[in-house]
């Protein structure tokens, strides 16, 4: 038989996973991107690792952490939480964009060494102009998307209100950086830093509900 309560404490673990698992993406994929060399033995390899991370793996966990605040917050704030979750499927789109166009750009430079695609000026000002571009849009529905549930976390105190503050401000940051590029960094620091205070309020969720469903099935009728 279908137990709703036990299909909530498994989305809520699921979503702390998520949260913690889009941090340690956002963490290694940017250490890649920054220290990597592509003409290394592993090097290609590493890279797609990074591309994996940053696109699919981010994003995956992304609608997964915010579905499972949308039923954590449940008929409290029913419009904010779906308009946060179309936002966060928007931005996770963009995510997978963005590394679909590293990944594609990087391998049509490995298979064709010959045009020296790497020398023309040209060609790396257009990429990284896409990929800036792209990059921006997605952390920009990310913010809708946390601004969205902060405002709904500090409404109906389903969330702690210092939790829903550094979401309205991680929010924030990441709808300027579409026009403050030089903002990307900090976004992405205190969205580190979210995701691991939101991983550990999901998971605590869960054992609390647990706990609760263990102590009440002991009590004497």
């Amino acid at each position: 038989m279908f137990n709703p309560k036990s299909s909530d404490k498994q989305l809520q673990k699921w979503g702390g996973i998520a949260s913690f698992l889009m941090a340690v993406a956002i963490v290694t994929s940017g250490l890649i991107y920054l220290s990597g060399n592509l003409r290394d033995t592993f090097g290609p390899f590493i890279y797609s690792l990074a591309d994996f991370l940053y696109g699919p793996i981010w994003a995956i966990s992304l609608v997964t952490v915010v579905y499972a605040l949308r039923e954590r917050i449940g008929e409290a704030a029913p419009r904010r939480m779906n308009l946060a979750l179309i936002a966060s499927i928007a931005a996770a789109c963009a995510l997978v964009t963005v590394a679909s166009m590293r990944s594609a750009n990087r391998h049509y430079h490995l298979t064709h060494p010959d045009l020296h695609l790497e020398s023309s000026t040209t060609v790396l000002i257009v990429w990284a102009t896409q990929v800036a571009g792209a990059i921006g849009a997605a952390l920009h529905f990310q913010g809708w998307a946390l601004v969205l549930v902060g405002s709904a976390g500090w409404t109906t105190n389903r969330i702690p209100r210092t939790l829903s503050v550094l979401y309205l401000l991680t929010g924030a940051m990441s709808l300027l950086v579409l026009l403050l590029p030089q903002m990307e960094a900090n976004a992405l620091a205190f969205m580190v830093i979210l995701s691991i205070w939101q991983g550990f309020l999901l998971i605590q969720h869960e054992n609390k509900n647990t706990l609760r469903s263990e102590i009440k099935s002991v009590q004497p009728e």
